[in-house]
């Protein structure tokens, strides 16, 4: 076996932004700040300040995980575009991990002696959520229900039909959290997990399965959304409205 690789990961799809670096699966530096509207001022800060405190140059940089939503246009996409940016900038990989595959793996981070599902949520607007339902066995994960938008009622409805119990891991604040009410199992708000994401993308990055792109196919990557775009989705209804005649140019 090789030396470990110095590996830089990211994720800024949620309010919280996350950042790690490692040897591999293993941090040497991390940090989660909570900056609902400063992910932009923020990340660069955050990343040199991780190489500054592991000694690091980077250009020692072997490798760099992107989380890549879903989350909201602005936020996903910054992390996104700065994860490609240096990849492509140093020449080395670029690994990409769902911000709620992260988000489960830094509720439940140590290895399941039996299996346990985890349902992260991401607040979507008009009562709906981003979710889906992941089961870990050991160290490795499996995928139960694929990445979707639903109302947050009908995520509490599934749910209640597992024979497992379940462990919710949520973005939801005020008012909001009293639609989860009748989840049963373990429910833990984004900021009980928010330190452990960014060693999460590390560990995850290793899975099988996770993509690795380099050169110039680093710029193929895009961010889930999981929702339009809403200037893409007011575009569409004035389309729906004059039957597709917008009255601009082709």
């Amino acid at each position: 076996m090789g030396e470990a690789m110095v590996v830089l990961a990211m994720d800024t799809a949620t309010r919280t932004l996350a950042v790690a670096l490692g040897h591999d699966e293993v941090p040497l530096a991390s940090a989660a700040l909570s900056v609902p509207r400063g992910h932009s001022r923020w990340l660069q800060p955050a990343l040199a300040n991780l190489l500054r405190v592991a000694g690091i140059s980077a250009k020692d940089v072997e490798a760099v995980v992107a989380g890549v939503g879903p989350g909201s246009y602005t936020g996903v996409r910054l992390g996104v575009t700065t994860a490609k940016a240096l990849a492509f900038a140093l020449n080395v990989p670029l690994r990409p991990v769902s911000t709620l595959w992260a988000l489960a793996e830094a509720a439940l981070p140590a290895p399941a002696l039996r299996p346990r599902c985890v349902l992260p949520l991401l607040y979507a607007r008009r009562e709906r959520a981003f979710g889906a339902l992941y089961r870990k066995r050991g160290e490795g994960w499996e995928m139960v229900w694929p990445a979707a938008v639903r109302p947050l009622a009908e995520w509490v409805t599934a749910a209640a039909a597992l024979t497992e119990e379940v462990c919710w891991v949520h973005d939801l604040t005020g008012e909001q959290v009293g639609l989860l009410a009748g989840a049963e199992g373990e429910c833990w708000p984004l900021e009980a997990v928010a330190a452990g994401l960014g060693p999460a993308l590390l560990r995850l990055a290793r899975q099988p399965g996770v993509p690795e792109l380099t050169g110039r196919a680093v710029h193929q990557l895009v961010p889930e959304y999981a929702l339009p775009v809403q200037a893409e989705a007011q575009w569409a209804a004035r389309q729906a409205e004059t039957g597709g005649d917008s009255g601009g140019h082709g």
